[in-house]
């Protein structure tokens, strides 16, 4: 006689397969849009330039101020505002450059300009005594060059280089960066740009200029110098391909300060190193302050759900109470979403990224700054030397670095744009501390920049050693975040990661065959486990099944008289030798949730399946790339492409295409739902009834429509994994009616009896 279907197992298996799949989508999406509230006000930063701030960018009468007062600058709360381009940006030509006006606002002018009356800089402090006339000092304004500063680097496929950066004038700061191997699309025709240049329109007119790395001011004795121009009218000039000077001087026009700002590439490589330094011209000694603008936002990659995964990211020793030696960096564990931090500013003004002792507890220095996207990362750090690099790594006790980044000492969130989140634009601005430098002294103000992907190959100790150094290779990190960060399990993501790069670098040598190879490969390790729960639901199931007579009677017998009722039927479970503990079969499958949750945010940010094809590319070669059906696992499917983003559905994200996948998973899951699910029987409650339906409903339409857009990846992933499933249900239910045949022959055990020992002896024995 076949087995009895097991009810139980047949609900809770789908209800606990969906309610994975939507606590993962709800908890990015919460995550992405979170609210950072924090009542704390920040110290203001120099904001983005206005059109008020003049073609000479020099510091004015009112800026020039006794050591130690505080320098009036517009607080970021009060900036954001104004409309905004695209919800990328746009990353602006030389052309547009003459039609923009700079990001120099919130300098202190009593000449009657647009910033009188705005909140105060956190004190300076003390500096060198000035002389009894003080001087004022601008920089030097340089003609408009006929021609855009030159690029280094370049984008030929196999060159030596694998970035191009290209700069601007306005605080000698940085155009683009593209990177030579990555693109924007599977298309290929255009190269991913990690940083770009963006200009937005200002409230008061004319647009704002938001430029990575740019030089925004420097403070001398306190007194604050504009270093980052105007469009028409710069105060840097070109001396070489990314190579920088300018002058400061005093109001006879005599030159106080050179500075000097050189970009080198490193071959080979993500990394960038930017010297930078500061001659004392006089004979007296001063004291600077740096104010450099860091990363700016890297635009949306989101490849389904409609997530943002931006994040600001940072690394920092621990005081030395906690590490004397100051060489285990520590990278933050908050990962806080770009969508909080602009909150933060917004909601509160409190635009402090660093340092902020609620949220990094026991914190000494900073060591890199960082903004991530899903794939990509640009981060700054301090200046080491490879060799220094290598060896720290190897043992940091041996060779010790300083790891704290000067340049960085304070970091603010500056905000532009009005509107949601998706609307505004997030630039990091960074202040050193305080530099004394000597009458024909120079100050030492270089740093470095990672611009590339955020994968572990990138960022690994044989990429550079210098990650491993600073602990950057731990910003590759395969959590959405939010509620659900603690179970993503960062040891099994990555340790599934190394198993699947085995499997497709040494096995398959395809992505989509290593991912079903890996379902294999996990649906074996754990069958024991599986078959164990299966059999031990359907011995519990059975129990319950020959029980239901007599507690059927019981009711009725009982039935004004619960306290009783209950009692009888405990009575009657412990005479019958029935224990809820066999219901607990279903415990080992809570115990494969790990794999799942580690295996699903895997999938969803590991670098190497960008813009990776499935089944060797077979759709787009036999269409000659026509058809971009699962020509990118990071993606859906785009079984019809329609081009781009037609509209977009909170949650689900920006709708491109049709895809199959989904519908696919589906028809699986509809053929696993009438395989595995009885058929309503009497003996079913009306609440029994009601709960298969619901569950059928939530596992054949809503997980694949919440599947809709996932990346091509997860949803070949669980279209295996659901198929494999129905296999070996079938096979352990084929064995489970073996064991009761067997039985029925007196050869077996059959499920739901007890087996009694014959303890008589036998009439020959002793």
């Amino acid at each position: 006689m076949p087995a009895e279907k097991n009810t139980t197992l047949r609900v809770l298996v789908p209800i606990i397969v969906v309610i994975i799949g939507v606590g993962i989508v709800v908890a990015g999406y919460r995550n992405t849009t979170t609210q950072g509230k924090s009542g704390a006000a920040s110290p203001a930063a120099l904001p983005p330039a206005s059109p008020a701030s003049g073609a000479a960018g020099a510091g004015s009468a009112s800026a020039d101020r006794p050591a130690g007062d505080a320098v009036d600058v517009q607080p970021a709360a009060e900036v954001a505002s104004g409309g905004v381009e695209g919800s990328q940006g746009t990353a602006a030509t030389p052309d547009a450059a003459a039609q923009s006006t700079p990001a120099t606002a919130g300098l202190s002018d009593a000449a009657g300009s647009a910033n009188a009356g705005v909140a105060p800089q956190t004190p300076v402090g003390e500096g060198p005594a000035a002389s009894p006339a003080r001087m004022m000092l601008m920089a030097r304004p340089q003609p408009e060059p006929a021609e855009a500063p030159a690029m280094i680097g370049g984008l030929a496929e196999g060159g030596a280089d694998r970035l191009q950066i290209s700069f601007t004038l306005l605080g000698a700061g940085i155009e683009t960066i593209s990177t030579a191997e990555h693109f924007e699309t599977i298309a290929r025709n255009e190269h991913y740009r990690v940083q770009m240049r963006m200009t937005l329109p200002a409230p008061g007119g004319g647009n704002e200029v938001l430029s990575s790395l740019a030089a925004r001011a420097v403070l001398i004795d306190g007194q604050l110098v504009d270093l980052f121009g105007a469009p028409g009218a710069p105060v840097w000039r070109e001396r070489g391909p990314g190579d920088f000077e300018a002058e400061i001087v005093d109001q006879d026009g005599a030159a106080v300060l050179r500075l000097r700002k050189t970009y080198t590439l490193r071959p080979g490589g993500y990394v960038f190193d930017i010297e930078q330094r500061a001659e004392n011209l006089t004979d007296r000694a001063m004291r600077l302050e740096w104010v450099q603008y860091g990363p700016v936002e890297l635009h949306e990659d989101v490849g389904g759900y409609g997530l943002d995964m931006r994040r600001v990211r940072m690394g920092f020793l621990l005081e030395p109470g906690r590490d004397p030696s100051r060489q285990f960096v520590q990278p933050d564990s908050k990962l806080v979403g770009r969508g909080t931090v602009i909150d933060r500013v917004v909601d509160s003004g409190d635009g402090v990224v660093w340092p902020r002792p609620r949220d990094f507890k026991d914190a000494s220095s900073l060591v890199w700054l960082a903004q991530t996207s899903r794939y990509f990362a640009f981060a700054v750090f301090p200046r080491v030397a490879p060799d220094d690099a290598a060896a720290n790594a190897a043992d940091p006790a041996a060779r010790p670095l300083d790891k704290s980044f000067h340049l960085a000492d304070e970091v603010f969130a500056i905000v532009r744009g009005a509107g949601d989140n998706a609307s505004r634009r997030l630039l990091m601005q960074m202040t050193s501390e305080p530099i004394e430098v000597s009458g024909g002294g120079t100050a030492d103000l270089s740093f470095s920049a990672y611009a590339g992907p955020l994968g572990r190959r990138q960022l690994s100790e044989k990429a550079d050693p210098l990650f491993v150094a600073l602990a950057m290779d731990r910003m590759v990190i395969y959590n959405l975040g939010g509620p659900c960060a603690f179970c993503t399990f960062q040891w099994l993501a990555h340790g599934l990661l190394a198993f699947l790069t085995v499997l497709h670098d040494y096995v398959v040598f395809d992505w989509a065959l290593a991912i079903m190879v890996l379902v294999v490969c996990v649906r074996t390790v754990l069958h024991p486990v599986t078959r164990r729960s299966q059999i031990g639901l359907q011995r519990f199931s059975k129990q319950m099944q020959s029980l239901a007579p007599k507690q059927q009677k019981l009711r009725e017998r009982y039935k004004d008289d619960p306290k009783r009722l209950q009692e009888e039927m405990i009575k009657l479970m412990r005479e019958e030798k029935v224990n809820y503990a066999g219901a607990l079969g279903c415990l080992p499958m809570f115990l494969q949730s790990p794999i799942w949750f580690a295996l699903y945010a895997m999938l969803y940010f590991s670098f190497d399946l960008r813009h990776e094809p499935a089944f060797f590319g077979v759709f787009q070669t036999v269409t000659g790339g026509a058809w971009s059906f699962l020509g990118d696992l990071s993606v859906a499917d785009h079984f019809i492409d329609f081009g781009g983003p037609v509209f977009s559905i909170p949650l689900f994200g920006k709708i491109s295409g049709i895809n199959v996948l989904p519908i696919v998973l589906g028809v699986v899951f509809y053929i696993q739902q009438k395989y595995l699910t009885p058929p309503t029987t009497a003996s079913m409650s009306p609440e029994q009834e009601l709960n298969m339906k619901i569950t059928r409903v939530m596992i054949v339409y809503l997980f694949p429509l919440l599947m809709y857009n996932a990346p091509s990846g997860l949803a070949l992933y669980f279209i295996t994994n659901s198929t494999l499933g129905i296999l070996e249900s079938r096979w352990i239910r084929a064995h489970i009616d073996t064991l009761d045949k067997r039985a029925a022959v007196g050869l077996a055990e059959p499920l739901g009896r007890r087996k009694v020992e014959n303890t008589a002896k036998h009439p020959g024995k002793k």
